[in-house]
């Protein structure tokens, strides 16, 4: 789940750049992305399930991010849009609101992911904007008769507003509750070196402000009050505040992201680095094998077993060995979907972490990685341990600690 979450960013993408536009080649891509993004959608809920994740902000691109490719099927076809819009809102209630409190119950949720709590209404909101238009040429003639006109904008008024005017309350929480979560965590983001995963910032603020921009449209067109109005000023200067605010970063992310782009797809010698387990011999892997499981909780103070699961496991990088090109596992990754990499120090750290949390490991006459009991000053003994025998479930970089990265060691 943890790697897998930034697919729904992809799709949302393509969506962004090619409806619209390039003819029935940009109406195929559309249509291509927007069903991949389902199966995405269905996928990504399914392995959360079997990993026992809960919702966090990470897992709107892949759900509420549906909505972007509602809006574009529309285009092309009203009532896939329509639908594609529906799933969009269903996904919104059932994980938002879990995400949002897990927030701020649960520290070790980093900043980026945090940050992306506010594509879920806004990805929502602007999916919607869809109902507040015609749908085809015949209903756009019946609206144009004065009778069939006032209809339309009553009904629209009674049903469609109240639940753009909540979605848009919904968009100022996420606003506040995200500047929050940015303060509390701004040390921790401090730390960490620039990496794919800061380029996150740019797309869920992009998000907000376009549902602010769709939102303020739809309150001029059915709304009764003047435009002179005090919230309807406020409206517009707070949304050319988030245009600009918006601008500028994804300005400044894109060109970092760029200019160490060369450094992050350079191909590198990884003899010096232990290679990571393979996934079916990693600590949740081997967990979920031995019929345990190590499930998120609405309030938790450890880092997610999937969480560590992508760092143990690393990824797959193309080398040179022997003359030939061959793909070997590193955790040399610059980032695990929107989740900066952990340094060792770290992983060791949040890895007995949770298996002081599981009820089980109390158990001393089961094999944990040299690990028998739970008292604190055991597990420090069973790490100097461990680090001179065989080092269990994780891979160590020994060019890391020779760089002195892991301080703490």
């Amino acid at each position: 789940p943890t790697t897998a979450a930034p697919l729904g960013l992809l799709c949302m993408a393509l969506d962004k750049s090619f409806a619209g536009d390039f003819g029935l080649f940009g109406e195929a891509i559309t249509f291509l992305s927007s069903a991949a993004q389902t199966v995405v959608a269905i996928w990504f809920i399914y392995i959360s399930v079997v990993f026992e994740t809960l919702p966090e902000p990470s897992w709107f691109p892949n759900t509420t991010g549906i909505g972007i490719a509602a809006v574009k099927m529309f285009l092309y076809w009203t009532m896939g849009g329509y639908i594609l819009s529906g799933v969009s809102l269903v996904a919104f209630f059932m994980f938002y609101f879990v995400a949002l409190y897990r927030l701020h119950t649960n520290k070790k949720i980093s900043a980026i992911v945090c940050w992306l709590q506010l594509s879920g209404p806004a990805v929502v909101l602007y999916a919607l904007s869809i109902f507040g238009q015609p749908g085809s040429d015949v209903e756009e003639m019946s609206v144009s008769n004065p009778k069939n006109k006032e209809q339309y904008f009553q009904v629209h008024r009674t049903y469609f507003m109240p639940l753009i005017h909540l979605l848009f309350v919904f968009c100022m929480i996420s606003m506040a509750s995200a500047l929050y979560c940015l303060k509390t965590r701004w040390a921790s983001i401090q730390s960490k070196e620039f990496s794919p995963a800061h380029v996150g910032f740019c797309a869920p603020l992009a998000s907000h402000t376009n549902a602010i921009l769709s939102y303020r449209s739809n309150l001029n067109k059915y709304s009764l009050s003047p435009p002179t109005t005090l919230f309807k000023s406020f409206l517009y200067q707070y949304w050319c505040l988030s245009l600009i605010c918006g601008t500028v970063l994804s300005v400044i992310l894109t060109f970092k992201f760029l200019k160490n782009l060369p450094s992050w797809c350079q191909i590198y010698e990884v003899e010096d680095e232990l290679s990571p387990l393979p996934d079916d011999e990693n600590i949740l892997t081997r967990l979920l094998q031995e019929g345990e499981t190590a499930p998120d909780e609405m309030n938790q103070h450890y880092v997610s077993a999937a969480v560590l699961q992508a760092n143990e496991t690393g990824g797959l990088v193309r080398v040179l060995r022997d003359g030939e090109m061959s793909f070997v596992r590193s955790r040399r990754m610059p980032s695990m979907g929107f989740d900066l990499p952990m340094n060792t120090t770290e992983l060791m750290s949040e890895r007995d972490r949770l298996l002081q949390h599981m009820s089980y490991a109390a158990d001393p006459s089961r094999d944990r990685g040299g690990i028998a009991s739970f008292n604190d000053g055991a597990i420090q003994q069973a790490l100097r341990a461990s680090l001179r025998t065989k080092l269990n479930f994780i891979s160590f970089d020994a060019s890391t600690w020779m760089r002195g990265e892991d301080n703490n060691l």
